[in-house]
């Protein structure tokens, strides 16, 4: 078995012309890059927020970014690492509220220094679902597909094999999943390339009888709720699909919960704050009202005000994490995944049309200034407050981990890792770390390695 040491970068996550294929599932997106710029423009970038809101959700992950050299990292045993993909997954979600837009534009300039890295492509290779997503990023920034000189486009399109299947070019094997074949097929739908139809058809070989999407492109069909939610952005995206998306989320309605959560995979099965904003988006895509009302109301009640002051507007990753939380719960690599991952269902954007334009530069904070605290006697009980208490003018900000750095040290930077196909809990089998390949180790030892609150 390879040491830490000894692993090598890795992956994780031929056009042929199509006659229209934009139907009625692709025409609910026309309007809603216009229809989000009234609806997620909840207050101005000066007015604090009065609750909990996505705007505010971004707020705190603008936070994290700011306190990390704007991007966001994962802790695998006692090392930290940059996580390039989840750091799109925040700037995604930041620019869907319409705020951080500072923020946004400086992660943005991070994941595009490591494109190299996290798609594979400094060591020639190339993994197809980090592409995908990078290529879903720049179109999002109205960037080409071009990056540090690569030519994205051209590189993803050439992984493209006979059967439709998008493949990583990997020393180590072809890892690439039904995450990746969606995100490829939204990438470069989103930068004007109709994708063939074996590529979808390669898709749909993946939905199973239930109607959901199965996450790996081989073996039995065990439908999968995230990798069901992002194939319904990429049918959408591709056109021509109603009857699959149909299927495809009447599954996911069918394993929505009473309180309007969806849980996530196998070895996640409990609701949880991704799986539900993933969900959400598809509900929304379909028209599912009853069903996207549901999911948004599941993300609300686990969305932290200023009874947890330090971490307000984080989206906690499930009901239990939620309550759990208190005036001492402090920022943490699960809350910043979750809150970035499950973002996009609180909004009326989706990974096909979200887009930078219009943000104001600044986040939306909340507003805890003179919260009552809870078993604060002055704040239920007026004959005990002092009359000579000046009045609090403080407003909280949300507070940010820090990486951790040796004392008369600069902080050194970390490895990059790749999570982007990785399962509902964090690293799974297909997590890659940094200087490493972490498959290499035994699935069963990734496996018991995962954190939750990741879902890619």
């Amino acid at each position: 078995m390879p040491g830490a040491d000894q692993l090598a970068t890795r992956p994780r996550e031929t056009t042929v012309p199509l006659t229209s294929r934009r139907p009625p599932f692709a025409t609910l997106l026309t309007g809603s890059a216009l229809a989000a710029a009234a609806t997620l423009a909840l207050a101005p970038a000066a007015q604090a927020a009065e609750q909990p809101s996505a705007t505010t959700s971004a707020a705190y992950l603008a936070a994290q970014l700011g306190a990390n050299d704007d991007r966001l990292s994962v802790s695998y045993g006692d090392q930290s690492y940059d996580d390039p993909g989840v750091t799109i997954d925040a700037i995604l979600a930041m620019q869907a509220t319409g705020t951080a837009g500072d923020q946004s534009q400086a992660s943005t300039d991070y994941v595009l220094g490591a494109a190299g890295t996290y798609t594979g492509s400094a060591g020639d290779e190339l993994y197809v679902g980090a592409t995908g997503k990078l290529l879903t990023l720049t179109a999002s920034r109205g960037l080409g597909g071009t990056v540090g000189g690569t030519d994205y486009l051209g590189a993803l399109q050439a992984r493209e094999q006979a059967s439709g299947q998008f493949t990583d070019d990997s020393q180590y094997g072809d890892y690439s999943n039904t995450l990746g074949q969606s995100f490829s097929i939204i990438g470069l739908e989103r930068h004007g390339v109709d994708v063939s139809d074996e590529a979808v058809d390669f898709l749909l070989t993946r939905q199973c009888a239930d109607g959901g999407f199965a996450l790996e492109n081989a073996g039995a069909c065990t439908s999968d709720p995230d990798a069901t939610s992002v194939a319904v952005q990429a049918l959408s995206g591709a056109g021509g699909q109603d009857a699959a998306i149909t299927e495809a989320v009447d599954y996911l309605q069918a394993r929505q919960g009473g309180d309007g959560g969806v849980g996530g995979g196998t070895s996640t099965s409990e609701e949880n704050s991704n799986s539900t904003g993933l969900a959400a988006v598809a509900f929304r895509l379909a028209g599912r009202t009853d069903a996207l009302t549901s999911a948004r109301g599941f993300l609300d009640s686990v969305r932290l005000g200023c009874e947890s002051p330090d971490v307000a507007g984080a989206l906690a990753y499930t009901p239990a994490d939620a309550a759990a939380a208190d005036a001492s719960t402090q920022p943490s690599d699960q809350l910043n995944r979750s809150t970035a991952q499950a973002l996009l269902g609180s909004t009326d954007v989706s990974y096909l049309d979200v887009t930078s334009d219009g943000a104001a530069a600044a986040p939306v904070a909340l507003d805890c200034a003179d919260e009552p605290t809870p078993g604060d006697p002055s704040t239920t009980d007026p004959s005990t407050t002092d009359p000579s208490d000046e009045p609090s003018t403080s407003t909280t900000t949300v507070t940010a981990t820090a990486r951790p750095t040796t004392p008369g040290q600069e902080p050194t930077r970390p490895e990059v890792v790749q999570t982007d196909d990785a399962r509902d809990g964090g690293l799974g089998a297909a997590g890659w770390v940094g200087a490493g390949l972490l498959a290499l180790v035994g699935a069963g030892a990734v496996m018991g390695s995962r954190r939750r609150g990741a879902h890619r």
